[in-house]
């Protein structure tokens, strides 16, 4: 009895990560994969690590489509979502060095923002709760440059009369402007680059070694090339990452990404006290959604849930990528995933690892994707394609996102190129509007939205059609000619 015991201890001591309720890397692998291929994704890496004991670290699928190449377990991506939260780590790091305090108002670093005679604070801006306008939806002005960088005094000028979604501190609401404006002090404070104190301060002692800034320009070894679902096809996504946040200029692997979170748990950036803080909400925090009660926003973190099991991270999508990383602290499991597909596809295949390892039941597939509509061609008459050219200001009518979506608004111009009847959104190409059997119009590009036009007398047309999951609609403003165009989508 004696000896089986020194053996089974003994045995603990070679092997102490081996658990028979963990899955096995094939049970882990399996999952991914069907996850994968629900998610409908071009290319991933997943890590799934259970304390310090990596699970499952892998790539699917393909980094390009063109050369076929293999999507590597640490490929490199554009980071959409995982990186804001070390945005909140650098700014409470500032605080527990005696630099700034969370009740301090952004107008002592940031004195030419226009307040509008509010006071806001950084803890309202860690929190999202600060009422600041997202500057991605401040309507054409961004979207006609949305592909074009900016430095931050540009950004700051979309802000100047703008409506605010909220008083401060009264409301929670997702705005990536609060962690623009976070990234800005951060330099004001410290007197360097926002990249350079990152990586000085979280990534080099973390580990992460593939850690960097990049843009459209950089030539990352490595890197994933971004693509987007576009009908029955994906298409190269083109969007500049030097046109938005500092906080998504950054390229990473799922495994620097544990590095810096796992140094973040234990103490080695902050002391244990305040990712405490970081990770509880509280006020406007605990409502973050009317969908899910169970889901808060803390500082920089969203506190969020499987079943029961509470976890805190971030994730989301741009730029043709998608992230998630979240931690479940009760059971020290951390999930990393990095996509190049648009879509918040890396949460799905993140939730559904994590459940699988925490032994939940599996989310309930996808809806089966209804069959693209085959779309026809029919004959438009000179008189119609007179009648419906025209520049039109549209706004969101349905499925606005969150608050900040009340001031989207998007410029489209109807009008006839050699016989043919087009349509153009600024900033983008031109392409087809082509009439179906029902007399409704569509085009290739979003084969299932329907493009309609409604009279209201002789002259007075509103347009309206769906764009991925935004029903915009609005009137004619005037003739499509280019300059009517262009000057519609510059004014306020």
């Amino acid at each position: 009895m004696l000896r089986s015991s020194l053996l089974a201890a003994v045995l603990s001591l070679c092997f102490p990560a081996l658990s028979l309720a963990e899955p096995s890397p094939g049970d882990l692998d399996a999952v991914a994969r069907q996850a994968f291929k629900q998610s409908n994704v071009v290319g991933a890496s997943v890590l799934v690590a259970k304390g310090d004991r990596i699970l499952l670290l892998k790539g699917y699928g393909v980094s390009d489509i063109g050369l076929e190449a293999p999507a590597k377990p640490d490929a490199v991506y554009h980071v959409v979502g995982p990186m804001l939260p070390f945005t909140g780590v650098a700014v409470m790091q500032l605080v527990e060095r005696g630099k700034l305090s969370l009740d301090d108002d952004i107008a002592k670093y940031i004195p030419e923002f226009p307040t509008q005679g509010r006071h806001v604070t950084i803890r309202q801006l860690i929190t999202d709760t600060s009422g600041v306008v997202d500057y991605h939806y401040r309507g054409d002005p961004l979207e006609s440059t949305y592909r074009q960088p900016k430095a931050m005094d540009e950004v700051i000028a979309l802000f100047a009369d703008g409506q605010w979604v909220h008083e401060p501190g009264t409301t929670w609401d997702w705005s990536i402007s609060n962690f623009q404006l976070l990234d800005q002090i951060i330099e004001r404070v410290t007197g360097e680059p926002y990249a350079e104190y990152m990586r000085r301060n979280l990534f080099e002692p973390a580990g992460a070694v593939a850690t960097t800034t990049c843009d459209n320009t950089s030539v990352i070894h490595g890197l994933s090339h971004s693509y987007q679902s576009v009908g029955d096809h994906f298409e190269a996504a083109t969007e500049d990452s030097g046109a938005v946040s500092y906080d998504l200029r950054f390229c990473s692997t799922v495994s620097d990404l544990f590095r810096i979170l796992r140094a973040v748990q234990q103490g080695r950036l902050l002391k244990p006290e305040t990712l405490k803080l970081m990770t509880a909400a509280e006020g406007p925090g605990l409502k973050m959604t009317a969908a899910d009660p169970d889901q808060h926003f803390g500082m920089a973190f969203t506190l969020g849930h499987e079943g029961g099991r509470r976890d805190f991270g971030q994730h989301g999508s741009l730029l043709g990528y998608s992230g998630s990383m979240y931690h479940f602290p009760a059971d020290d499991l951390t999930v990393v995933v990095l996509t190049n597909t648009s879509g918040q596809n890396a949460k799905a295949i993140g939730s559904a690892l994590a459940r699988d390892v925490l032994g939940l039941p599996a989310n309930p597939p996808p809806p089966a994707q209804a069959p693209l509509p085959i779309l026809t061609d029919e004959p438009v008459s000179a008189e119609e394609r007179s009648k419906l050219t025209g520049t039109y200001v549209l706004k969101v009518v349905q499925g606005g996102y969150h608050d900040s979506f009340a001031q989207y608004r998007r410029t489209y111009r109807v009008f006839d190129e050699n016989s043919r009847l087009m349509i153009e959104a600024l900033g983008e190409a031109p392409e087809r509007l082509l009439k179906q059997k029902d007399g409704r119009f569509a085009i290739r590009s979003w084969p299932q939205a329907p493009v309609t036009f409604a009279a209201h007398d002789q002259d007075a047309l509103t347009l309206s059609l769906t764009n991925s999951g935004l029903a915009l609609a609005g009137e004619r403003v005037g003739p499509a000619d280019p300059r009517t165009f262009h000057a519609s989508g510059r004014r306020p």
